[in-house]
């Protein structure tokens, strides 16, 4: 007996409404109307408080912040620090000129418009004007004037002077010149130095008794001295030419420059002329006594005659 073979049968889906899938069911169930509706109103809101903070922020940066601010000190700070701190407050930074001062440096606020601790809007313009630091001057040229007259004219172009004095080879009480140097520019009301000299330095005089007058000289100028007067003892035992004695004596002071007087063994070898003869001869005749002569007595006038 023959079997019969057995039959498939295909499961035939139904077909499906439009386009789309089916949406399964438990998705259905999930997304019903009730929270399909919660979910759009949840996320709407979201966005409308999200984009509202953006456009807050972006466009209107004071918002939520007092309409008033004070005015912050500037003074003496540098533009930059300036311009950080009125932005931290809303305000605006507007930079003015320049003005010289003596006490503010360069660079640094010097003023400010509006003051300190005033009460204004977010918004308003600060100006400030920063300082150039101290005037300066050219110093003028004293070339030729006494003291007196140089400090007038500093004093004059608003200098401070200082008198400063100062060992120099110029004659003591002497201009010797200027600190900062005539030309150059200083800072107003600076100190400007007046250096007056005091007198060369002194030194010890050595001693030269004994050496010839060219060896004596040699040392002498070693000490920054030089040899004065030079007068010549004939009678001297000591061989031509020595130095028997000089003043001031070895061990004083002398100030840098001076001389010192020599006296040397042996004759003068540039005696002075002897004087001429006519003047010897009214010399003499310019000696001799005048010899007064004798003055006669006047003669007696004879007796007038008798009147007849």
């Amino acid at each position: 007996m023959s079997r019969k073979p057995p039959r498939y049968y295909a499961r035939v889906r139904p077909p499906s409404r439009g386009w789309h899938r089916e949406i399964p069911g438990r998705v259905r169930r999930y997304f019903d109307e009730r929270r399909l509706q919660k979910y759009v109103l949840i996320t709407g809101l979201s966005m409308f408080v999200v984009g509202y903070l953006v456009m807050t922020f972006l466009f209107f940066p004071g918002f939520g912040r007092s309409p008033i601010v004070t005015v912050p000190d500037l003074t003496g700070r540098t533009a930059g620090q300036a311009e950080r701190a009125v932005e931290r407050l809303g305000l605006e930074m507007l930079r003015g000129g320049q003005l010289p001062n003596p006490r503010v440096g360069r660079g640094r606020v010097l003023m400010q418009t509006p003051l300190p601790g005033e009460e204004v809007a977010r918004g308003t313009q600060v100006r400030i004007v920063l300082s150039s630091g101290p005037e300066t001057r050219v110093v003028p040229s004293i070339k030729g004037l006494s003291r007196a007259d140089a400090i007038i004219l500093l004093q004059r172009y608003g200098f401070r002077v200082a008198i400063r004095t100062m060992l120099h080879r110029s004659e003591e009480g002497s201009i010797i010149g200027l600190r900062p140097e005539a030309g150059k520019p200083a800072a107003l009301p600076g100190p400007v130095e007046l250096l007056i000299s005091a007198g060369p330095p002194k030194v010890l005089v050595p001693s030269v008794v004994g050496l010839l007058e060219d060896a004596a000289q040699a040392r002498l100028q070693v000490t920054s001295l030089s040899a004065g007067r030079v007068a010549y003892d004939p009678a001297s035992a000591e061989p031509a030419g020595t130095v028997i004695a000089q003043s001031p004596a070895a061990g004083d002071s002398l100030r840098m420059g001076s001389s010192v007087r020599l006296t040397l063994a042996g004759a003068d070898p540039n005696p002075p002329p002897p004087p001429a003869a006519d003047t010897v001869a009214v010399d003499s005749a310019a000696a001799e006594p005048a010899v007064e002569e004798p003055i006669p007595d006047p003669e007696p006038e004879p007796d007038e005659p008798p009147r007849r």
